[in-house]
């Protein structure tokens, strides 16, 4: 069993480890959008493989296109979790929404 990441691991090596899970969070996303496919995408052969169209996808997003992990993300990979972050799996792509603040209506008085 590979064990995650140190406190001391992450503060000798932070910017390593940050790329290393922000790779991980973008790979999950690209997955989990392919999963959705799944007994949709056909071709001239019949039913496309699903791991095909993972590959497919994840080969060609640009590094300079990754996002930033979202907050409460925990990675699939247990070797790239912080120690805090469990042993324990959680749900997929079951984290804390960005909070959205509320509208902001901008009201002027008329004036003469």
């Amino acid at each position: 069993m590979e064990m995650p990441i140190t406190k001391e691991q992450y503060t000798d090596l932070k910017e390593y480890w940050d790329y290393q899970r922000k790779v991980q969070y973008n790979k999950e996303m690209v997955y989990n959008m392919a999963d959705q496919f799944e007994g949709r995408v056909y071709n001239e052969f019949g039913q496309v493989d699903l791991q095909a169209v993972k590959s497919t996808l994840w080969d060609r997003v640009k590094p300079e296109d990754y996002e930033e992990p979202r907050k409460g993300w925990i990675p699939e990979e247990p070797s790239l979790r912080f120690e805090e972050e469990g042993s324990a799996f959680m749900p997929k792509w079951d984290f804390e929404e960005p909070k959205k603040g509320r509208r902001v209506v901008l009201k002027s008085k008329k004036s003469d």
